[in-house]
């Protein structure tokens, strides 16, 4: 998962980078707010806004908005948090993308159109709605916490093998394709200590970054495992999605 922004304005940060809490206000490279288009040759293209981290937002955690009035500089801060597990919100629903989740004052991109990794609690079937479960997490669909305008389209079962080689003691390893891998995937293979995850996509889609190095010579196969029997990451498609609102 490597999306590329298709404005042709220059500056933008990485879309799965965090851009560290700024100085001062105006030192943040782009609007607050500001929603873009971007592409994946695998993901496809998607729509992301730049927000700010009003607290710990987790790797793909589903997160609500909320501007709030900055009296110092006169201007809205938007600011993202995890969504709460209540019903009835009735608010706009988005992704974090940054790899490996965002702390208080940090700023990311967060997804509100098109196709994602989103943090979940247990697998979803493809093609079934997905509905609010925890806080910052997704998961099977429950009265009232439903995301309206989001679907799963891969369960969390998923796995994705290709070959790969690496030195020994080494993170960055050579792969034949890094389709169907994102950061914080689950990795697995001859000489990747257990639970290790991906930690940055090579955007040439030749080689991965891994979260630890490799204890022996990396060869044969590396599988990406979509969950780790805790966190689930489900893959969902979704366009503008809402969290519900009221029914009566």
């Amino acid at each position: 998962m490597t999306y590329k922004v298709d404005d042709q304005v220059l500056g933008y940060p990485p879309i799965e980078n965090a851009f560290p809490t700024p100085a001062v206000f105006n030192a943040v490279p782009i609007s607050p707010g500001l929603i873009t288009p971007a592409e994946d040759p695998v993901w496809g293209p998607g729509e992301f806004v730049f927000c700010r981290a009003n607290g710990s937002i987790r790797q793909y955690g589903a997160c609500l908005l909320l501007p709030v009035w900055d009296s110092t500089n006169k201007v809205y801060t938007e600011n993202m948090t995890e969504v709460t597990n209540t019903a009835l919100l009735g608010r706009p629903a988005y992704i974090c993308q940054t790899a490996g989740g965002l702390t208080t004052g940090q700023y990311g991109w967060f997804m509100t159109s098109g196709i994602t990794p989103v943090n979940c609690t247990a697998t979803v079937a493809a093609g079934s709605p997905v509905g609010v479960v925890a806080a910052g997490q997704l998961g099977a669909l429950a009265a009232g916490k439903s995301v309206n305008g989001a679907t799963s389209v891969t369960p969390a079962t998923q796995t994705v093998v290709t070959v790969f080689s690496g030195a020994n003691g080494q993170s960055v390893v050579n792969v034949g394709s890094t389709s169907g891998f994102f950061p914080g995937v689950f990795a697995s293979g001859t000489g990747i200590p257990a639970s290790t995850t991906v930690s940055a996509v090579d955007p040439l889609g030749r080689f991965l970054v891994l979260s630890a190095n490799l204890t022996a010579q990396g060869s044969g196969n590396i599988t990406a495992t979509y969950n780790n029997a805790t966190i689930f990451y489900n893959v969902i498609a979704m366009n503008r999605a809402q969290y519900q609102g009221p029914i009566t």
